[in-house]
């Protein structure tokens, strides 16, 4: 604990007191040490001095009484002992005969013998004095010493000497050499303090500069501060160390500094890559989440109405795969200028997607300005955009949500504005449309279908349905075309058209696709076993199926465990698969068609550019959309166009299949325009495997 005390008081002080300190104490205790080791020695000394005084008159003494001893004189002994009057340190002196008796004593006035050191009590000549029992010595500090001596005569002992001494008066003398040698020590000291005081300037001033220095670099951050001490001592070697260290710190330092400067640098170029898109220079998804988030605060705690647009661009993915993707990155710079350039100075765009904006407007409590801005982002973007003298037109969808009418939490406002933003490209694209509850409940309603769908695959709910297809020269089945069908535990059948866009869009259209290949392959074969020879299995095959790597060997597969020939099988496609994915869907048909399958296009006559990519692809027939058959025989625009699509197809060696015919009047008309086969409620509606089995229509036979 002493010393703990001791560190906590030294470390309070400074490094001159410290010193001061510490050298007074050394100096202190070993003149301490010195003053007790010479008062001890003194003491010793003169001890010694007197004991062997003593010693010697005691065998003086002895020797002298020996003859009184041998003749029994005790007068002579008395007299001999008498010498010890002259010892001014003897107290008493007393002979022992042979026997331990007292034969003689000498008792310095009237001293009494102590009884412990001498031995038994007896009276002789009126004195008490004791027995002794030979014992000689004392401790170092006693006052009074004994000793004993044996007298001899002729190498026998007859007797023997006690003699007790007085030795106080040496501690007189101690105690005043004792004043002495300290008086000196103390001068000692305060010399030597004197010449500390005097000497410790030339230590502690360096290290005072040293830190007086070490401060001012610490406070002004000044590493070209350099400690001026050439000296050679240890004080020197410390000034030169902390020169080196200043120095090198401030080569680090300036180093440090360049780095930083790099590396501020670096991270605002990495914070611009992470707070803004690359291709278009516009605050990215990360930023726009951040700033949405505020938003809505800001709007909620105002009371002020913040609206948000989420737009995506139309057909741009057509310009993206047959232009390139750097004709696509350079749309998106100026459709970034053009939406950037027609909104107020408040409002934010960021680039959320591949082809998506969201635009975040504040303080919008008129909502008809909503609309004139949203007006001018679709006019913005309907002027062509000119890249090598090629003209690319685009559109926007755009969905509007509004906080706090649709929502109070940013994920809720995005959700909804990306309803609305669907909603706009279901109802004819380079549209906007506002978020409503009747959106909110279909979206609802898409996802609990996904869910059920999913299920459905799983638990093997789907069926295929056949529709026949028919020669109206002789009424014989050419085809039969596979439709799914869900059988639903509550909702009963529901047809494609209400799940396969769910399925497309979450990529369950795959594993649903597989299994129409691989049940309409082996039901196919069935068929044409039950006697319905030169029959082909149309299936319906979209746009992501056909982009799947594995579709080719996934039909390959699916005709090689049911044994269906090639041949027996018809792919239908429609014109948006041949549109969007030519050259992918040029390789997929080339390949097929090398295999012996057929490729029909479904719905003909509602695409774009339908003639000029007949030319591409290897086409064995085409389906006239139910469309145009609806109005036959008296709409003359229909009748017109289902004609000339007849002629041009059969110019090009392709058949013709009418869909949707449902009346006499309609097949009449049709077979005077020469179509080669027919699809309809007339001959037959889509059915169940087992039934179509039982069909009777007129077999051809066969050519094995």
């Amino acid at each position: 604990m002493g010393f703990t005390h001791t560190n906590k008081f030294l470390s309070r002080l400074s490094i001159q007191n410290k010193l001061i300190v510490i050298n007074l104490s050394v100096t202190s205790v070993a003149l301490l040490f010195a003053v007790i080791m010479a008062v001890a020695g003194e003491y010793i000394s003169k001890r010694d001095f007197i004991m062997g005084s003593l010693e010697v008159q005691t065998k003086m003494v002895g020797r002298n009484t020996t003859a009184a001893l041998v003749f029994n004189d005790r007068d002579g002994a008395e007299k001999v002992l008498q010498a010890f009057s002259a010892s001014p340190n003897v107290l008493t002196a007393i002979i022992y005969n042979e026997a331990g008796d007292i034969f003689a004593s000498y008792i310095k006035d009237d001293n009494t013998v102590d009884a412990k050191a001498a031995g038994k009590l007896d009276v002789f000549d009126g004195t008490k004095i004791t027995k002794a029992h030979q014992h000689q010595g004392s401790t170092v500090l006693d006052d009074k010493i004994h000793i004993t001596q044996t007298i001899n005569f002729e190498d026998r002992p007859i007797g023997s000497l006690f003699l007790q001494a007085d030795i106080s008066n040496l501690y007189d003398d101690i105690l005043n050499y004792l004043v002495y040698t300290a008086s000196v020590a103390l001068l000692g000291l305060a010399i030597a303090t004197l010449l500390l005081l005097q000497l410790r300037k030339s230590i502690t001033y360096p290290l005072k500069k040293l830190t007086e220095l070490m401060i001012s670099v610490t406070k002004d951050n000044d590493y070209s501060i350099r400690v001026d001490n050439t000296n050679d001592d240890e004080i020197g070697v410390l000034s030169q160390g902390f020169n080196k260290m200043l120095a090198h710190i401030q080569s680090n330092d300036e180093k440090l500094a360049h780095e930083l400067s790099e590396r501020y640098r670096a991270e605002e170029h990495l914070d611009k890559l992470a707070y803004y898109d690359v291709t278009t220079n516009l605050p990215n998804r990360h930023s726009f989440h951040k700033q949405l988030d505020d938003a809505v605060e800001r709007a909620i705690t105002t009371k002020q109405k913040m609206v948000l647009l989420f737009l995506d661009l139309d057909n741009f993915k057509t310009v993206n795969d047959t232009a390139g993707h750097a004709t696509g990155d350079l749309l998106l710079k100026q459709a970034s200028s053009r939406l950037s350039n027609v909104l107020r100075q408040n409002d934010y765009i960021y680039r959320i997607g591949g082809d998506e904006f969201a635009i975040i407007i504040e303080n919008m409590n008129d909502i008809n300005a909503v609309s004139i801005i949203t007006n001018k982002c679709i006019e913005s973007l309907s002027n062509p955009f000119i890249f090598d003298g090629k003209n690319f037109f685009i559109g926007v969808s755009i969905g509007i949500s509004i906080c706090p009418d649709d929502a109070i939490t940013a994920d809720e406002l995005l959700i909804k504005a990306d309803m609305a933003m669907y909603e706009a490209k279901i109802r004819g694209k380079n549209s906007f449309q506002y978020f409503d509850q009747e959106m909110n409940e279909l979206h609802s309603h898409k996802y609990q279908l996904e869910s059920d769908l999913r299920h459905a695959i799983k638990e093997d709910h789907m069926e295929l349905y056949y529709q026949p297809q028919v020669n109206p020269a002789d009424g014989s089945l050419t085809g039969v075309e596979a439709l799914m069908r869900w059988n639903h535990p509550e909702k009963g059948i529901i047809l494609p058209n209400d799940f396969i866009p769910i399925a497309e869009e979450t990529g369950l259209i795959l594993p649903l696709g597989k299994w129409l290949i691989d049940t309409a392959c082996q039901q196919g074969k069935q068929l044409i076993e039950s006697g319905l020879h030169d029959i082909t299995i149309a299936i319906n095959i979209s746009a992501v199926q056909i982009r799947e790597h594995t579709f080719i060997d996934n039909i390959t597969c699916a005709l090689k465990a049911s044994g269906l020939k090639p041949e027996s099988l018809e792919i239908e496609l429609t014109e948006s698969v041949l549109m969007n994915d030519s050259e992918l869907v040029v390789q997929k048909i080339s390949q097929l068609r090398a295999l012996g399958i057929h490729i029909a296009i479904d719905d003909f006559g509602t695409g774009f550019s339908s003639m000029n990519y007949l030319k591409s692809f290897p086409v064995s027939k085409l389906k006239i959309d139910r469309s145009f058959i609806s109005g036959l025989p008296t709409g003359t625009e229909d009748a017109a166009i289902v004609q000339a699509i007849i002629v041009m197809a059969h110019g090009l060696n392709i058949s013709v299949i009418a869909e949707g015919v449902e009346r006499k009047d309609q097949v009449e008309i049709l077979c005077d325009y020469n179509c080669d086969t027919f699809q309809g409620y007339y001959y037959a509606k889509p059915m169940k495997f087992s039934d179509i089995l039982d069909l009777n229509y007129p077999k051809k036979s066969t050519n094995n």
